[in-house]
């Protein structure tokens, strides 16, 4: 037979269950009205291209020219197709002392076989472009972090260079960003950028 004391403390328990939850829902909603996610649950998307800050503290190579050549060729063991792509710099940004700078990317055609990469960049001979470049020693390097490693430079009639897709940079105030849209806004930003990198 069950006491009457013990009949009565299970309504209890039941009850404070049930306004501890109420009291949780309610401060997950408050974080949420706030514009602040809950401690520990912030979003980040697995797709949104890295800063400007992270591409340079990434990269061995920053350089921005003319591409030249592009050369698709099967992987050894014939499974993969890559690109082997031909840049002359005009402009050296980080690193790239050579006259001309070769890197690979993923994916091209190589008779009647085509590889697409998904978020691999894409590029044209004639195409002016700026790269993020890097890459282990006695290996052609590599893009960094994919399509968002290379941008097109398209130049004015006034030989103004603009990078498309810009930057969004920290101008130093509280909280506030500039656009950073031409090579020579990148000239302009490179001290900071690079004195702010970890040496890699």
């Amino acid at each position: 037979m069950i006491s009457t004391a013990e009949t009565r403390s299970k309504p209890t328990s039941v009850r404070s269950a049930l306004i501890a939850a109420v009291a949780l829902v309610f401060s997950v909603s408050a974080f949420a009205q706030h514009g602040h996610a809950p401690p520990g649950e912030e979003f980040r998307n697995p797709y949104a291209w890295p800063s400007l800050d992270s591409l340079v503290e990434l990269s061995d190579t920053i350089v921005a020219g003319e591409v030249l050549d592009m050369r698709s060729s099967w992987s050894t063991d014939r499974r993969e197709i890559f690109t082997t792509v031909t840049l002359r710099p005009d402009r050296r940004f980080k690193g790239g002392g050579r006259s001309l700078v070769r890197f690979r990317i993923p994916g091209g055609t190589v008779g009647d076989t085509r590889l697409t990469v998904t978020h691999s960049p894409v590029f044209a001979v004639g195409e002016h472009a700026l790269v993020f470049l890097a890459g282990d020693s006695g290996r052609l390097p590599r893009v960094v972090a994919g399509e968002a490693g290379k941008r097109h430079i398209r130049t004015g009639a006034d030989g103004e260079q603009t990078i498309l897709p810009g930057f969004a940079t920290s101008d130093g105030g509280p909280g506030g960003t500039t656009g950073l849209g031409t090579l020579d806004d990148l000239a302009a930003a490179m001290p900071r950028l690079l004195t702010a990198a970890r040496p890699r």
